[in-house]
């Protein structure tokens, strides 16, 4: 036994509503280059709290190619997105957004967000970007920490006095992208 169930329906089309459908709104990509950098505070700090300034000519001694790798060409914003273009085609995405001028990136925890840069004038967008060594020199192992922040604040951790034992230099650049 077959048993066949049709269903019809008939309105007019005076009946049929059409919602209004909006664009998404999305705004042109901006791409910014990099056209200045200058060095805000190259230090060295030892174990007794004692700083010393460095020069620019001993940047390769203490970061070798690092900074000419990780510092951002270019900077593309699009829509909710911001790409940091570097050497070699190198790119970090990050999911962004804008409170009035400044700039946020959206961390891996996806609740948390941290300043890269802001906007200085129409044109221009500036980024501070802070790279950092970090040497622990302890019988019989030596260890050393690399790395490099955007918008690293002097209130980090990182940058309390040092132990007995360890050395931290430090490297903060302004840049300048129009």
């Amino acid at each position: 036994m077959s048993l066949f169930f049709v269903m019809s329906g008939c309105k007019s089309n005076e009946d049929i509503f059409k919602p209004v459908i909006e664009p998404p709104t999305t705004r042109p990509d901006i791409k910014v280059s990099l056209s200045s950098k200058k060095i805000v505070v190259f230090n060295h700090v030892i174990s007794s709290g004692g700083v010393t300034p460095l020069k620019e000519s001993e940047i390769e001694n203490y970061f070798g190619e690092r900074i000419a790798f990780s510092i951002p060409e270019s900077i593309v914003f699009k829509n909710d997105s911001t790409f940091l273009v570097k050497p070699f085609d190198l790119v970090e995405k990050f999911k962004s957004k804008w409170e009035g001028d400044k700039l946020y990136l959206q961390l891996g925890d996806k609740q948390s967000w941290k300043q890269l840069g802001e906007k200085s004038n129409e044109k221009d967008f500036k980024l501070n970007m802070t790279f950092y060594a970090q040497k622990k020199d302890h019988a019989p192992a030596t260890r050393l920490v690399l790395g490099q922040e955007y918008h690293m604040n002097l209130d980090n951790p990182l940058f309390s006095k040092t132990d007995q034992f360890s050395s931290l230099t430090w490297l903060t650049f302004d840049l300048l992208y129009n």
